[in-house]
């Protein structure tokens, strides 16, 4: 009988422990973000650097659209963020995108426009995989 108990006892504990590191896990772990650029009517060639990451929670997170305008003369065009899955999306949080909003891309060169965000930890209910999308639009009608 006594072995029954201790058998039992380490069984408790193994799934204890388990419990306790699945849930620091989910809480330490890095979330992985999927970084991509859409060009959406307009006549862009769009890099994404590093084109998926693995950001720790909380910490400040720096990516590039490399962004090169094919066209023979500027364009104009409207650049929207999206975060996804939607129900997700405030695990993300944007703090800097200097390739959202209307801005024209000159036809000489790529040009590199920052997008910083900061994830939160995927927790009990988050996700340990999100998808950050830049769709560049025309901005006025051609």
């Amino acid at each position: 009988m006594k072995r029954k108990g201790v058998w039992l006892g380490l069984a408790s504990a193994a799934v204890v422990i388990a419990a306790i590191g699945f849930v620091a896990y989910r809480y330490l772990a890095p979330v992985q973000v999927d970084v991509v650029g859409v060009a959406d009517g307009v006549p862009f060639t769009i890099e994404t650097i590093p084109s998926t990451i693995l950001a720790q929670p909380g910490e400040m997170v720096k990516v590039v659209y490399r962004i090169r305008n094919d066209d023979l003369m500027p364009v104009s065009a409207y650049g929207s963020i999206t975060i996804s899955p939607a129900a997700f999306q405030d695990q993300m949080q944007v703090f800097l995108s200097q390739c959202g909003g209307i801005n024209t891309y000159q036809n000489q060169s790529a040009d590199d426009y920052s997008v910083m965000f900061r994830v939160q930890p995927a927790g009990l209910a988050g996700t340990s995989r999100l998808v950050l999308k830049h769709t560049f639009t025309p901005s006025t009608p051609r």
